[in-house]
């Protein structure tokens, strides 16, 4: 699905967004990948994973935020997977197709039973999702080359913040 055919239906609106945002969605998506990361250690397999997949839709969120649209509310999560496949193209065809797969997972966990995560699966999702945000980041950043040391800044106070209050 192109960008056009997201536009027509509807699935897709035009909204101007800051860049400050487009940040602030990024910032949510690496607090998921460190949620995700702590339950993985305490052996909260299925809820690492959910986080994982959960850090990946935000970071698709801002990539179209940052480009001056927001998805409908209403399967908003297909839409955010349909536009970074169409706009990522064919670099992106196997993290993509694994965004996929963890958004049916996590349907399933969420909506149906019997579906266990075990902790590769977790520690995979955790993988991709970071993988998929750094590449994200960069083509924000790309677009966006004079903010780079804002936002690295805002992630760095995070992860301060965030390591003392594992040390409590």
């Amino acid at each position: 699905m192109n960008l056009k055919k997201l536009l027509d239906d509807n699935s897709l609106q035009k909204k101007k967004f800051s860049l400050k945002e487009v940040e602030s969605v990024l910032i949510k998506s690496c607090r998921s990948i460190k949620a995700a990361k702590i339950l993985l250690k305490e052996n909260i397999d299925e809820s690492a994973f959910e986080q994982a997949y959960k850090s990946m839709i935000l970071a698709g969120r801002a990539l179209i935020f940052s480009l001056g649209y927001k998805p409908r509310t209403v399967g908003s999560h297909i839409i955010t997977i349909r536009f970074c496949e169409s706009y990522l193209g064919k670099e992106f065809k196997i993290l993509i197709e694994k965004f996929k797969r963890m958004k049916q997972k996590r349907n399933y966990l969420i909506y149906g039973t019997d579906l266990i995560i075990s902790e590769i699966e977790a520690k995979n999702a955790i993988k991709t999702a970071e993988d998929f945000i750094k590449r994200i980041e960069k083509i924000i950043e790309k677009k966006n080359p004079q903010k780079k040391l804002v936002y690295n800044d805002k992630k760095q106070i995070y992860a301060k913040r965030t390591r003392k209050i594992e040390k409590v």
